[in-house]
C-alpha cells in the first residue's frame, strides 16, 4: 500500500535572530556563534507563540494545502521533545485551538528527542497500513529557545524554534513506500544531553529561578564521540538491507546536529553536499523538527519525486538513532 503526503508546510516564530545578535547577548568575540555553530539565524519564539500555537499554525497551513477540513481528519500525532505543560499532552492542546468537541478525532504524543519524527511516522505509516485510519496528521513543534542560556554559548547559539505539519493518506496508488526501518538505543548515552530540574528527581521547588539546571545541558564532544562510535554499523547494516549504498540514493535528509557533525557526516562517508538537505544554517538545530524542516524543503521544492528513494537519518539523545526510507512510486 502506498501512502501520499497531502501536504507538508512549516511555521516559523517571526522573531529571526542572527548570530551577530546571539555574539552581543553572550558578550561574546563577534562572529565567533556562527564560525562554531555554521548556524546564521535561527526563529525564537515571542510574544504569545508557544510550542502548541506553532504547531496548530503548522497544521492549519497544512490543511488549507491539502484542501481538508478539520473534520477529515482521523488521528493527530504530536511528535517532539518540547510542551507547554507538563499534562495535558500537546496534541490534545493543538486540537483545542483549530477546533470544539464537535469533531471527533484521537491525539497522541510521541518523544523520543530529536528523533521523536521518526518513530511518528513509523507508527503512522502502520496505523495506516492497517486500514484503521484514513487521514493521519503529524505536528512536529519544538520550542528551545526557553530552555537556552547565554551562559552556555555553544548550545545557546545553536538551536532554534520550528513547527512543521504532515498530512498522510493510505489507499492512494500513487505515494510512498516504507521500505526500511531500523532504530537503536545506547543506554551509555542517556544523560549526556538533559535538562537537571523540572521532572520526579527534582522539582525544582526549592531552587533559584536563575539556577542553569533549569536550562538544557549537552555533552557535545561526548555525544560526537558516541554516535560516531556506532554509527558505522548502523550504516552498514542499512546498506546491506537496502541494497543501496549511502551515495545510491536520491536525497538523504538527516537531523542537524551541528556543524561539526554535518561535516563529519559528509567527509565520512564520502557524500557530495547536493545529496544531503542542510537546514543547519537558515534554522538552526530544531530537535525533532530538523528533519521534517528538511522534508518539507525537498517535497515542496523538488520537481520530479517519481522513483525515488529518499532516506531519513537522524540521532536522539539518549542515545538513540534512527533510520526510514521512503520509496515514492
Amino acid at each position: 500500500m502506498s501512502i501520499k503526503i497531502k501536504a507538508i508546510e512549516k511555521h516559523l516564530p517571526q522573531k529571526k535572530i542572527d548570530s551577530i545578535t546571539m555574539d552581543h547577548l553572550t558578550k561574546g568575540v563577534m562572529g565567533r556563534i556562527e564560525k562554531h555553530t555554521g548556524v546564521k539565524h535561527r526563529h525564537h519564539i515571542s510574544g504569545n507563540e508557544s510550542v502548541c500555537s506553532l504547531g496548530a499554525d503548522a497544521l492549519l497551513k497544512a490543511l488549507k494545502s491539502a484542501k481538508m477540513n478539520v473534520a477529515d481528519i482521523d488521528m493527530l500525532i504530536f511528535s517532539g521533545a518540547s510542551f507547554d505543560y507538563p499534562i495535558p499532552h500537546n496534541s490534545a492542546i493543538i486540537k483545542s485551538m483549530i477546533t470544539d468537541d464537535s469533531v471527533h478525532f484521537h491525539c497522541i504524543d510521541i518523544n523520543s528527542t530529536c528523533i521523536s519524527f521518526l518513530n511518528a511516522l513509523d507508527i503512522a505509516n502502520m496505523y495506516l497500513e492497517a486500514g484503521r485510519y484514513k487521514n493521519i496528521a503529524l505536528v512536529c513543534s519544538e520550542v528551545s529557545s526557553r530552555a537556552l542560556t547565554p551562559k552556555d554559548e555553544k548550545v545557546f547559539g545553536l538551536f532554534g524554534d520550528a513547527a512543521v505539519a504532515i498530512i498522510l493518506e493510505s489507499g492512494n496508488n500513487r505515494g510512498y513506500t516504507q521500505t526500511y526501518v531500523d532504530f537503536i538505543n545506547y543506554p551509555s548515552g542517556s544523560l549526556l544531553a538533559h535538562v537537571p530540574i523540572g521532572g520526579a528527581i527534582n522539582r525544582g521547588v526549592n531552587t533559584a529561578p536563575d539556577d542553569l539546571g533549569y536550562y538544557f545541558k549537552m555533552n557535545g564532544k561526548g555525544l560526537f564521540r558516541l554516535t560516531t562510535k556506532y554509527l558505522d554499523k548502523f550504516i552498514d547494516k542499512l546498506e546491506q538491507q537496502t541494497q543501496h549504498k549511502l551515495v545510491d540514493f536520491d536525497k538523504i535528509i538527516p537531523h542537524q546536529t551541528s556543524k561539526m557533525g554535518n561535516l563529519y557526516f559528509l567527509d565520512h562517508f564520502n557524500l557530495k553536499q547536493e545529496l544531503v538537505v542542510e537546514t543547519l544554517s537558515i534554522y538552526g538545530n530544531c530537535i525533532s523538527a530538523s528533519i521534517p524542516l528538511g522534508l518539507e524543503f525537498y517535497y515542496n521544492q523538488e520537481q520530479h519525486k517519481e522513483k525515488k528513494n529518499i532516506l531519513l537519518l537522524g540521532s536522539g539523545a539518549g542515545l538513540s538513532l534512527g533510520a526510514i526510507v521512503l520509496s515514492f512510486d
